[in-house]
C-alpha cells in the first residue's frame, strides 16, 4: 500500500472526480447508519410491544448497505436499486408518521404549532409525531439523487 493512498490529497482527488449525487449517497449511508443506532435506542420498549417497531431499524440497515453499494459502484443497475430502496425508505417514513400519529393526521402540525405558540404547552408521552417524516425526506433525497437526470454522462465507477 503507498502512502499517497492515506493522505488527505488522495481522498480529495477521489472525491473530487465523484459527481454530487454520489457523494450525497455517500453521505446518506452514514445518516442511515446513525439513524439505524438511534432508532434502535428510542425505539428499546416499542420492539418488545409490536414487531412493527423494528421496521425503521432494519431498514435503516439495508439503506446504510444499499446506498454504500451504489456509491461505491456508480452504476446504473446500483442506482436503479438504490433508487427503489429509497423510494421505500419513504413510504417506510410515511406509514411511521400515520403509526406515530396513531391515524390522526392532524394532530401532529397542530402539536407543532402548540409547541410555537403555547409557553405553557407539556410535553406529551409517546413517540415523537414528526420523527418519521424526516425519514421520509432522507428517502426522497435519495430518491433524487439516483434519478439519471442527475448522473453525468460519464460518470467514473471506481
Amino acid at each position: 500500500m503507498s502512502t499517497t493512498f492515506l493522505t488527505g490529497s488522495h481522498l480529495n482527488s477521489v472525491l473530487s472526480r465523484w459527481p454530487l449525487p454520489r457523494l450525497i449517497l455517500l453521505l446518506l449511508a452514514a445518516t442511515f447508519l446513525g439513524l439505524a443506532a438511534d432508532l434502535r435506542l428510542e425505539h428499546v420498549d416499542a420492539v418488545r410491544e409490536n414487531k412493527l417497531a423494528w421496521t425503521p431499524i432494519l431498514y435503516s440497515c439495508f439503506t446504510t448497505l444499499v446506498a454504500a453499494i451504489a456509491a461505491w459502484r456508480w452504476t446504473p443497475l446500483t442506482r436503479r436499486v438504490a433508487l427503489i430502496t429509497f423510494l421505500l425508505a419513504a413510504a417506510v417514513g410515511i406509514v411511521g408518521f400515520y403509526l406515530h400519529n396513531r391515524g390522526n393526521l392532524l394532530t401532529a402540525p397542530l402539536t407543532l404549532l402548540h409547541a410555537w405558540t403555547d409557553p405553557t404547552l407539556e410535553h406529551m408521552g409517546g413517540p415523537p409525531q414528526n420523527a418519521p417524516m424526516t425519514f421520509a425526506t432522507l428517502g426522497l433525497l435519495g430518491a433524487l439523487a439516483c434519478l439519471n437526470r442527475f448522473a453525468p454522462a460519464t460518470s467514473h465507477a471506481h
